[in-house]
């Protein structure tokens, strides 16, 4: 299973769709961030979620943008509204044995395929939610969720070593398990916007202006990242 080497913006089908931002999660962010910075990315956005029991830091791209999570609150991130995501599970993803990592694809369509289901994050609007398309509890998939708001523009973003750089490809590796792949979260690989399949531990692979100058960069194991340019 999973996609080919597809561009994002140019998948099979279903054109709407585009990728907004990836996620990593871990409890030791402080560790990536100092990794990733060297490496040459700027995480210039910092968020706390207030009531999910997160904070995150982002460095922007040309086309999305890349998350750092971590918790916060561990009252918060067991709570029975955010439980559902596997947020916890997936912060101590070493012990768990869930996928620490996260897409969030943005759309104008309100009718898809494939089932998801309403987080009713407490940071958003009263009456608003966020559709989530990996089911509630399922923590070997990465979580797969959708945003309806607009592209936010880079044109101010600062000069950094992904500012000026498209991503073009998303490979994910979840740690291998018996649970098979769902429906939805396949629905996406299968539809070229990320290629997934199981490996020996999760890993993240991003690619930018599709890797061709052949030039990549890898990070220390509790960083399950790869990027190739």
């Amino acid at each position: 299973m999973g996609a080919g080497r597809e561009s994002f913006g140019r998948p099979r089908r279903v054109d709407m769709w585009e990728l907004d931002h990836v996620f990593f999660a871990s409890t030791d962010a402080d560790a990536a961030e100092k990794a990733l910075a060297e490496f040459g990315l700027a995480f210039t956005e910092h968020r706390v979620h207030l009531g999910q029991g997160t904070a995150n830091a982002c460095a922007r791209f040309e086309n999305a943008y890349f998350e750092l999570l971590w918790p916060r609150d561990p009252a918060e991130l067991r709570s029975s509204i955010v439980k559902p995501l596997g947020l916890e599970e997936r912060t101590r993803w070493r012990e768990t044995g869930a996928s620490p990592f996260g897409l969030c694809f943005r759309g104008e369509s309100r009718s898809w395929p494939f089932e998801t289901w309403q987080y009713q994050a407490a940071y958003l609007p009263a009456g608003s939610g966020i559709p989530i398309v990996t089911p509630r509890g399922l923590h070997t998939d990465p979580l797969v969720f959708l945003s309806s708001q607009a592209k936010r523009s880079t044109e101010r973003s600062p000069e950094h070593r992904g500012a000026r750089r498209t991503l073009t490809r998303i490979a994910v590796e979840r740690a291998a398990c018996d649970a098979p792949v769902s429906p939805g979260v396949r629905w996406f690989a299968e539809n070229g916007f990320f290629s997934l399949k199981d490996g020996p531990v999760p890993l993240l692979e991003l690619e930018w202006d599709h890797a061709r100058e052949g030039e990549s960069q890898a990070f220390p194991a509790g960083i399950p990242i790869l990027v190739r340019w």
